[in-house]
């Protein structure tokens, strides 16, 4: 028995419910946690472009594939072409605005 069942909103508001649906609109069974994981496992390359898509990646996808080598564990490469800022993805907030306010700065 679970020690803890989150509530029907917080599973309807949880960004891995609006992931299966976005994936779902796209063409993919992802109904629940066991079909997403089966097609993240037997595809995984479309699940690291869906990935990419659905979280916003600020950066430049490039033109190679999502997983290079994905048989190869170590050794695997996600996105080899594409080029992005690290600390631009982590700190970009829901709107333009800067993660500081400037006055913040000094």
């Amino acid at each position: 028995m679970p020690i803890w069942t989150p509530s029907l909103f917080r599973i309807a508001d949880a960004n891995l419910t609006r992931f299966m649906a976005f994936v779902e609109a796209r063409g993919v069974a992802a109904r629940d946690y066991t079909a997403l994981h089966r097609w993240s496992v037997e595809w995984p390359a479309a699940f690291w472009d869906a990935l990419w898509e659905f979280a916003g990646v600020a950066g430049e996808r490039g033109a190679g594939p999502a997983l290079e080598g994905g048989d190869l564990m170590p050794g695997a490469r996600w996105f080899p072409g594409a080029r992005l800022n690290f600390a631009e993805n982590l700190l970009r907030g829901p709107d333009a605005e800067p993660a500081l306010p400037e006055d913040d700065y000094y």
